[in-house]
């Protein structure tokens, strides 16, 4: 059994949707659940909020919206297959030699299969693109086309000239020169963020630029130690070079 647990946000950003599937391969387990003798279910708890929430049901995929507030923070998911009428008489061939050959009872409320606890960090700005972590801010002291980011502080200051402040700001305003952004300034400053993380640096860990990028990276699966800058910054700018193909190649062909 696999189960894939999702959250996202309301469009308001006030509530927090759960997407769960559970993928079952066991017959006898879905011949339970078909029976009404046992259920999926789900535990939501939240240490940060002391709530917790438990959701049965038969269907192997469903949502559950939680109001504003419920959820903050580290959010633990706990998958089972439980019984939820006696179960008087249950063999399969994945039950491990160790108990014996079966056929076996359960109560009410036994534990029939269970997949690994999954943990993910709820914040609102961890929701948010990952371009909000970035403030482009006009530096006197740099000329032309140059640009520098300083990392020291709870957001990633791009510092660019006066000059160039307004060809960005002018630029933001038409998609294909988002997209070109997006893919220039804006990936470089991921990637140098990453660095920086990777390899350790402790004046930027508890920034909270730092925070959101590891809990974004935890929620994707992503371990910063084994992938590369380029292949992490892909992935959690949601492959950036597809708006250049919406926006630039596909624009320049119409």
């Amino acid at each position: 059994m696999q189960v894939v647990a999702e959250f996202a946000p309301s469009e308001d950003g006030q509530e927090v949707t759960a997407s769960v599937i559970f993928h079952l391969s066991v017959p006898e387990l879905q011949h339970e659940i078909s029976a009404g003798r046992a259920q999926y279910t789900v535990v939501f708890a939240c240490r940060d909020t002391y709530f917790r929430h438990v959701v049965s049901g038969v269907k192997p995929a469903f949502e559950v919206t939680f109001p504003a507030g419920r959820l903050r923070g580290e959010i633990q998911v706990f998958p089972y297959i439980a019984a939820v009428k006696t179960i008087k008489k249950f063999s399969a061939g994945w039950i491990n030699p160790e108990f014996g050959v079966g056929p076996f009872a359960y109560p009410i409320g036994a534990v029939l299969a269970v997949d690994k606890p999954q943990t993910v960090f709820i914040d609102r700005d961890v929701f948010k693109p990952l371009s909000s972590i970035f403030a482009l801010e006009k530096d006197d002291n740099i000329i032309g086309h140059e640009w520098q980011i300083r990392t020291r502080d709870d957001k990633v200051h791009i510092l660019v000239s006066a000059e160039l402040k307004a060809l960005i700001d002018e630029a933001r305003n038409d998609k294909a020169n988002r997209a070109v952004l997006m893919n220039s300034i804006y990936f470089s400053a991921v990637m140098q963020c990453l660095s920086l993380l990777k390899h350790g640096d402790v004046d930027v860990e508890h920034t909270r630029w730092g925070r959101i990028i590891s809990q974004k990276c935890h929620n994707e699966g992503i371990n910063l130690a084994e992938h590369d800058e380029y292949l992490i910054a892909e992935r959690l700018m949601k492959s950036p070079f597809k708006l250049i193909d919406a926006y630039v190649f596909k624009g320049s062909e119409a």
